[in-house]
């Protein structure tokens, strides 16, 4: 008996997939057209491969959960769903090997909404056509490749709001994958506009004794509107003894102004 592993590479972004040389492009489309309108945005594809690429769209509503991560659900799910609204001059694409092709996606906003607010959901294209099958470890990978492309319909009027800093917590030592112990911080952020936001939060970590300061990586966000989301990140496992200053900065670009949260903590 032959067992075969089928691998989806899920990609939320405009980037060339490496090892399958096709692009889709862009990897956000926001409409900003108004009740009765239709509205139109083209979505280029490129086959930089030397094979025949094939793809079939399909639509899913979306929403984040406490951490940010993605849930997907069937179109007609969510609330604020707008898939209802889309449709594609080609629901099948085929590129031949260094061929470029454009689809056009279309809005049709309705007459009549019942609320203003910011609705969005998730077009994918997904790689049909079967890849040539690579053994390993007796298993045989067909690997297809899936693209997400969000799509946001943004009436006019909507507040932009702000990003807020709600709490900001030590929760003591955690066990990593590496077998590794780290610190972990975390601040919960609320989104209090009615449009979606992308922002980092970037950590500092002072020695209060000596000055001495630590590098921490700065993690991405985004955020849907009127959300609240919780922000993790693991401090450095290895540092001295003593008392330190974990400072939070919440920047969402030159729009907003900087939010900055503070905690002492001791190792």
């Amino acid at each position: 008996m032959r067992y075969y592993l089928a691998i989806f590479i899920i990609l939320i972004c405009n980037t060339l997939v490496h090892g399958q040389g096709i692009s889709i492009s862009p990897s956000r489309i926001f409409f900003t057209g108004e009740a009765g309108q239709t509205v139109s945005q083209a979505i280029t594809f490129n086959n930089t491969s030397t094979s025949t690429l094939s793809f079939i769209a399909n639509l899913k509503d979306w929403d984040r959960d406490s951490l940010g991560g993605k849930r997907y659900y069937a179109t007609g799910d969510n609330a604020g769903s707008n898939a209802s609204w889309l449709t594609l001059s080609e629901n099948t694409v085929q590129l031949a090997p260094g061929e470029t092709k454009v689809v056009n996606l279309s809005m049709t906003i309705p007459d009549h909404l019942t609320t203003k607010q910011q609705r969005h959901s998730m077009l994918f294209f997904t790689q049909v056509k079967e890849q040539k099958a690579a053994q390993a470890n007796g298993f045989h990978m067909n690997v297809l490749i899936e693209v997400g492309i969000q799509v946001y319909h943004t009436p006019t009027g909507l507040k932009s709001g702000e990003l807020e800093f709600l709490a900001f917590e030590d929760k003591g030592a955690v066990a990593a994958q590496e077998g590794k112990t780290f610190r972990r911080m975390k601040v919960k952020v609320k989104n209090t506009g009615q449009i979606n936001k992308d922002a980092y939060v970037r950590f500092e970590l002072t020695n209060i004794e000596t000055g001495e300061e630590t590098p921490v990586d700065a993690v991405a966000i985004a955020m849907l509107p009127d959300s609240e989301q919780w922000v993790r990140v693991d401090l450095p496992h290895k540092l001295a003894p003593g008392r330190y200053l974990a400072v939070a900065i919440l920047d969402a670009g030159s729009q907003y102004d900087l939010k900055i949260a503070e905690k002492e903590i001791t190792y």
